[in-house]
């Protein structure tokens, strides 16, 4: 029987955020870091605590569909911890839901203002003028996440590539996707709902340490 995955055994160079799953690509490459359960394959951590491992110890860093049930305020220290304990040449590849979507934004409450302030679909509930229960806490566009890139370590020392975002003016940018370096699931590539037409479901970005 595989012992629980702990940080003091940690048998892989490759962290995945979230409930790592048996059916997901990424099952036998990474170890999961998640609040939910701790089991071989996965680590009992909260993401928005440093990582207690030294820095420089980790080759690949993955996050998808995560940081928009974090608050925006707090994912800061949480990217500089990443870059602190990615190896230089390290990836961290982050996916999050790109909120000018049709689909995201059809399912989606907004307020009088015309600002989204719910997705039932991202779970939780909405109550008292706020999200509870773990749903999305915020709307990720393409200004917002690059301006958690432009503070973060990744500007200084590394470098960003914002692979798939929707502009203002609603078109899509799709760079390609080496999926070789981190299966996306909410893309036009895997996800049938933007595939025809084909467009961005998901920001996705690859950030490298130097």
């Amino acid at each position: 029987m595989q012992p629980i995955a702990t940080w003091d055994n940690l048998s892989t160079d490759k962290l995945y955020a979230g409930d790592l799953l048996s059916n997901a690509p990424q099952y036998h490459t990474h170890i999961g870091l998640t609040l939910n359960q701790a089991n071989p394959r996965n680590i009992a951590h909260d993401l928005t605590r440093p990582m207690p491992i030294e820095a420089g110890r980790i080759a690949v860093y993955q996050a998808e569909d995560v940081f928009e049930h974090i608050y925006y305020e707090a994912i800061g220290p949480i990217f500089a911890d990443i870059h602190r304990v990615l190896k230089p040449g390290g990836l961290f590849r982050l996916s999050v839901p790109d909120y000018r979507c049709d689909i995201l934004r059809n399912r989606s409450v907004f307020n009088e203002s015309g600002d989204i302030v719910f997705d039932p679909g991202g779970g939780g509930k909405f109550e008292n003028g706020r999200v509870i229960d773990g749903g999305h806490v915020w709307f990720p566009s393409y200004e917002t996440v690059r301006a958690l890139f432009d503070r973060s370590p990744f500007a200084t020392n590394g470098s960003v590539r914002m692979l798939h975002y929707i502009q203002t003016d609603g078109v899509s940018v799709m760079n390609p996707i080496d999926y070789s370096l981190g299966f996306v699931k909410r893309t036009p590539d895997h996800d049938a709902r933007v595939a025809n037409p084909r467009r961005v479901m998901s920001i996705v970005v690859d950030a490298w340490k130097t």
